[in-house]
């Protein structure tokens, strides 16, 4: 039996959560304007909450993206130093793989905000991931033959739901409730990854070239 800390940041707040193995017992929000310098302090309050220590927990895991590069970049250094400092180890999960375990419609495109015109992208029925233009991924979209309508999930997809509405009509449905991997599918991930040995001592944010390149 293993506790674990998982922490995500879906753009507009930031979660810290307390499982028992998969088993949520505590979570903490905070405010994206708070995100940085609470960050400590929830894990702080989260512990105490339920008279557990630092050194009680297994594994550290974090949603690395993709996302918001300055808050998601200083979220995964301040869970370096906590691993650096105390021993414990870290597990990575890519937050478009996680959105995708969450759809089970076949023909899923998870679209996540990269801002301006911009998004991540996942998709179920060739297993890609990319960054590129809303445009350029519609356009892609439209060359594909496909009997069901594609199901878009995502802020991306919310954002830009009535220009992805008026290229695809209907070959085109929408999850407005999913807008970001939920709690209990990183607690899920991170539990299966810790025990398969899957941890780092060492996390980055996911991106997919370094600089990013739009395909």
């Amino acid at each position: 039996m293993s506790y674990l800390i998982t922490i995500q940041y879906p753009y507009n707040y930031l979660t810290v959560t307390l499982s028992h193995d998969t088993t949520i017992i505590a979570t903490e929000t905070i405010s994206k304007f708070q995100a940085i310098g609470q960050l400590i302090p929830a894990i702080k309050r989260i512990l105490e909450s339920q008279k557990i220590l630092l050194p009680d927990i297994a594994c550290i895991g974090i949603n690395t993206g993709p996302g918001p590069f300055n808050t998601l970049r200083t979220i995964i250094a301040t869970a370096n130093a906590i691993s650096f400092a105390k021993q414990i180890p870290l597990v990575a999960c890519n937050g478009l793989d996680l959105m995708l375990q969450e759809a089970a419609h076949k023909n899923t495109v998870v679209l996540l905000d990269a801002f301006g015109q911009d998004v991540y992208f996942a998709t179920s029925y060739n297993n890609q991931q990319g960054y590129s233009s809303i445009e350029k991924v519609i356009e892609e979209l439209n060359l594909l033959s496909q009997k069901d309508a594609f199901l878009f999930i995502g802020n991306g997809a919310a954002k830009h739901q009535e220009l992805i509405k008026k290229n695809l009509k209907n070959a085109a449905a929408f999850d407005e409730n999913c807008l970001f991997a939920d709690e209990q599918t990183l607690v899920n991930e991170t539990y299966k990854k810790f025990n398969q040995g899957k941890v780092e001592k060492e996390l980055f944010p996911l991106y997919f070239a370094s600089p990013v390149v739009k395909s």
